[in-house]
């Protein structure tokens, strides 16, 4: 299966998105943000972690489906909250790998799901990545 277009602002249906090969998915991604003109500092890495994110949403992740509600009920874009959500992502990922430490590895995914679960439009904001 192949995709000809993705929008960060509106969701495929879950099931589409999970029959696409996770390469197809990734070339999407990246597709749009060079569609749409969005300069990143890495494009694969961008793209990465939005894939991770629309996989969390489609599988339903529990987190990340009361987060991207959440976020759009509190004014930010889906695809700003896709950021806000990819941005604890990116951190729990950063975690892992400059981490040997087993508990840090042992409750990555406990840690990430809480995080994502107290993100609020506001602590997002203050970060700046907006």
């Amino acid at each position: 299966m192949s995709i000809s277009y993705y929008d960060a602002e509106s969701p495929m249906p879950p099931d589409e998105w999970l029959a696409l090969p996770e390469a197809e998915r990734l070339r999407a991604a990246q597709n749009y943000h060079v569609q749409s003109q969005i300069k990143v500092p890495s494009m694969q890495a961008h793209a990465a972690i939005h894939v991770i994110v629309e996989n969390q949403l489609a599988t339903g992740y529990g987190p990340s489906q009361r987060a991207i509600e959440r976020l759009r009920t509190g004014g930010l874009s889906r695809h700003e909250a896709i950021h806000a959500i990819g941005s604890v992502v990116a951190r729990t990922v950063h975690e892992l790998t400059a981490s040997s430490d087993p508990a840090v590895h042992g409750t990555h995914q406990e840690r990430m799901g809480a995080a994502i679960d107290a993100l609020t439009v506001e602590s997002w904001k203050k970060l700046g990545l907006s």
